[in-house]
């Protein structure tokens, strides 16, 4: 087992190869799936908390549709996919539903973000 040497609020030890039990059983990964112009609020509540974030950009088909105008506002048109970002965490079980809820103050009310939650079963220093 390796440990990091990193500035994490929470200890971490990496496994040296899959498979092999590192100290990982306390952690969650949150994914928020949010609109563009939300992230900066998230991203910015993650760092006053210590934490440290990726963003991904994301493309998905579903209710909602985005429209763009083209030749000076001449026309609009509908998009086949939402743009959507992702912000990905890696955080203490315990402290989940604290992260969530200055996640909710953040953006505000109406904001359509949705968070994914799961389980990080192993991690692994490459």
């Amino acid at each position: 087992m390796v440990r990091d040497k990193s500035n994490l609020p929470f200890e971490v030890t990496y496994a040296e190869r899959p498979g092999t039990k590192s100290k990982t059983t306390s952690l969650k990964r949150l994914a928020v799936l949010l609109k563009p112009e939300n992230v900066d609020s998230i991203t910015s509540t993650l760092r006053e908390l210590g934490l440290e974030s990726t963003v991904y950009d994301v493309k998905g088909s579903g209710k909602e549709k985005e429209r763009v105008s083209y030749g000076r506002g001449a026309g609009t048109a509908d998009l086949a996919y939402t743009t959507r970002r992702v912000v990905a965490t890696v955080v203490n079980s315990d402290n989940v539903n604290d992260i969530i809820d200055r996640m909710k103050k953040a953006l505000g009310g109406g904001s359509g973000a949705v968070v994914m939650i799961s389980a990080v079963d192993d991690l692994v220093r490459l």
